[in-house]
């Protein structure tokens, strides 16, 4: 009788577990923290992020070109997430906020992904446990082609870089896959190129083990064409992915003109595993 009791609350206990984590990765143009910065940002301009961070309803956001922890705490509660930025560029850091529920359990920064070159982003990746359930996630900016690449050499550059970017992130996330002996990898960010995409500069990351999740997603910014936003996972995080869940949140359906633009040139992009 004993042992069925314990049975009993042993399942009582489990159900009442959560089971979901959510993932979300936002490219937030020159996010800054208010003081002499690249994209001029008014307290509504703040606010209107703020509830579309809001609105995710993430448990853990990667995301990109923000200058420091400040900027973040502008949009988003640090209450609640934890936050972690690379150590550089000096205003386009990659970063991360867990949900303070999620344990951290050690956090990486991959200087490899910026080749050398600190005006590069590096990759910034969390070690984690929820509920028992360990796993790695990351935040990446890759190499842009802007009109600053204004010639063929300068545009196959960005290009070629993004290649050696690509396998630098396969041979490290291989890398610390074997050192932690876990499999459950969660990668995401702003990869300024598509899978699909005939010659793509990032296909090297589409391995056996690693899949994009958004490889068929189109942009919000320019529909016709395929998004560079990305979520990537590795095939044990594959199993638990609630693929309804996968989503882009357009923001041209609730901002107009200048506050539209003064959110983001991205959208973000949300994913839901379920981890029982």
């Amino acid at each position: 009788m004993k042992i069925i009791y314990l049975l009993f609350l042993s399942l009582l206990f489990s159900c009442n577990e959560p089971t979901d984590i959510t993932v979300s990765t936002f490219n937030i143009k020159w996010l800054g923290d208010g003081v002499n910065d690249n994209v001029q940002r008014s307290d509504k301009d703040y606010r209107n992020l703020e509830s579309i961070v809001k609105s995710l309803n993430t448990d853990i956001l990667a995301l990109q070109e923000i200058e420091n922890r400040q900027a973040i705490a502008k949009i988003l509660d640090t209450n609640q997430y934890a936050v972690y930025t690379s150590s550089y560029p000096d205003e386009q850091k990659t970063a991360l906020a867990i949900d303070k529920k999620i344990d951290v359990l050690e956090v990486y920064q991959l200087d490899e992904i910026a080749l050398g070159n600190r005006d590069l982003r590096p990759g910034l990746v969390a070690y984690c446990n929820y509920y028992g359930y360990d796993f790695f996630v990351g935040s990446f900016h890759f190499k842009a082609t802007s009109r600053h690449d204004d010639t063929p050499v300068k545009r196959t550059r960005s290009f070629d870089m993004r290649q050696d970017q690509s396998k630098h992130l396969v041979t490290a996330i291989n890398k610390l896959m074997e050192e932690r002996n876990d499999t459950d990898v969660i990668l995401m960010g702003d990869f300024n190129d598509s899978p699909v995409k005939e010659n793509s500069n990032i296909a090297a990351i589409d391995t056996d083990v690693l899949d994009f999740m958004t490889a068929e997603m189109n942009s919000c910014k320019f529909p016709r064409l395929k998004s560079i936003d990305h979520i990537v996972v590795s095939q044990s995080v594959k199993k638990l992915v609630n693929k309804s869940s996968i989503n882009m949140l357009d923001l041209s359906r609730t901002l107009r003109g200048d506050e539209l633009r003064a959110a983001s040139d991205h959208c973000p992009v949300t994913m839901t595993i379920n981890i029982k």
